[in-house]
């Protein structure tokens, strides 16, 4: 064996022997130690770095070209409860709407207090909305019935007076920009009703409508729209019923009331006596008309009613939309369309047009651009659906008042249970 080769050995025998003895501290680990941070003064914590929110830059959008018309209309359109563009902004948490909402069951769960809440991020996005709309013309818009969750709920119904600075605030902006705004109480809100239950309730929701825009400080224009309701087997009875009712009803609500014709049990020639008689302004819907129409015609119940309308000093209002395409029953035919491609005939000069349709301001836009009412900007316009149908996503406010109203039932008889 070669002197070279007995030497590597004996080195490497002494290595492993050096290796064998090192401590524990004397060892260095391949893997480096990430450095500690420094030690901050007392009382001084350490901040996480936040992530960086992810932009969502705004989707370019192809908007068709429209047929131009003419009019000689100089009045308002309006919409109702919802701006598509401010809802369906992303993310998610900058959407604005003024429709947040719950279920009873929250209400037991999480405290009135927590519903209060929901009503005044409601009307904080009204701002919003308000303002949006001065932005692109458009100065007529109806109130959310839900802006204040339970309100006028039997049980668990609450005053509006811990939300009052918000409400003003609002309607101030509002009165400053010109807007006129309006509500309509839902379905559920029958003063024809034989029950006094069911009477009681829609006082109370009519009750509810009155002080927001009370509290709003809005003047005479901003109306509260109700239907006729059922007409529970008999329609002269129950029209004698609906006459006591508004009769009785206190006068700050009477002076808001105003009745609307529908397309099922009360067309506009069975309110337009009672509204004369009363002094009740009659809203006309063209579409509700349409379906189930009056033996006079549009032209004479519009001059009627304005006569009504011009008594109690309001502006009028009408409501206008079209059935989708496609539809042939009387439930298809009722459905709204998306959008409305035209004024209708008898349409006065100078009143507020209120379009009941599902793509909401795109729907007034749609009307400014065809009938070139008022400037628009380009920004604040979405393209309509490629394939309208005859069939629509559902009516999920119905929905959720018929869970609402189940609830309500149920809680009124446990409460009435529990006092007896």
């Amino acid at each position: 064996m070669s002197s070279q080769v007995v030497a590597i050995r004996r080195s490497a025998r002494l290595l492993s022997h050096d290796v064998t003895n090192l401590s524990h501290s004397d060892v260095i680990p391949l893997a480096i130690k990430r450095k500690e941070p420094d030690t901050l003064p007392d009382g001084v914590s350490s901040v996480k770095r936040s992530r960086k929110r992810r932009i969502v830059s705004e989707p370019t959008y192809l908007i068709p070209s429209v047929q131009p018309k003419e009019t000689q209309f100089k009045g308002r359109l309006g919409y109702a409860c919802l701006n598509t563009v401010l809802r369906n902004k992303k993310p998610g948490s900058e959407s604005v709407f003024c429709s947040r909402t719950c279920r009873l069951d929250t209400i037991k769960k999480n405290g009135l207090h927590w519903v209060k809440d929901l009503g005044r991020k409601n009307v904080d996005d009204l701002l919003t909305i308000i303002q949006w709309n001065e932005e692109n013309n458009i100065r007529f818009f109806r109130i959310s019935s839900e802006m204040f969750p339970f309100a006028s709920h039997a049980v668990h119904g609450y005053s509006l007076d811990y939300c009052a600075a918000e409400l003003a605030k609002a309607g101030a902006l509002s009165k400053k920009y010109g807007h006129r705004l309006t509500v309509h109480p839902g379905q559920y809100t029958q003063l024809g009703s034989p029950k006094a239950a069911v009477v009681e309730a829609a006082v109370r929701d009519l009750a509810y409508h009155c002080e927001m825009l009370d509290l709003m400080g809005l003047g005479p224009d901003s109306v509260m729209v109700i239907h006729g309701g059922g007409v529970y087997g008999d329609k002269p009875t129950t029209l004698e019923r609906l006459k006591r009712s508004i009769r009785s009803l206190p006068d700050n609500i009477c002076n808001r009331l105003v009745l609307e014709n529908d397309e099922m049990c009360y067309n506009a020639e069975d309110l337009l006596p009672i509204c004369e008689e009363l002094n009740v302004p009659l809203v006309f819907d063209y579409h509700h008309d349409t379906l189930y129409p009056s033996s006079i015609s549009p032209a004479q119940i519009i001059e009627r009613a304005t006569v009504i309308w011009a008594r109690r000093g309001i502006k009028p209002k009408q409501h206008l939309s079209e059935q989708r395409p496609g539809a042939v029953t009387i439930m298809e035919r009722r459905a709204h369309s998306d959008r409305c491609e035209r004024l209708p005939d008898y349409l006065p000069i100078d009143m507020d047009l209120m379009i009941e349709a599902k793509d909401k301001e795109q729907a007034v836009l749609h009307l400014y651009r065809i009938y070139d009412l008022q400037p628009v900007i380009h920004a604040s316009l979405r393209p309509p659906a490629a394939n309208q149908s005859k069939e629509t996503n559902g009516r999920k406010s119905n929905r959720r008042t018929h869970i609402i109203v189940k609830e309500e039932i149920a809680d009124g008889a446990e409460a009435t249970s529990t006092s007896n």
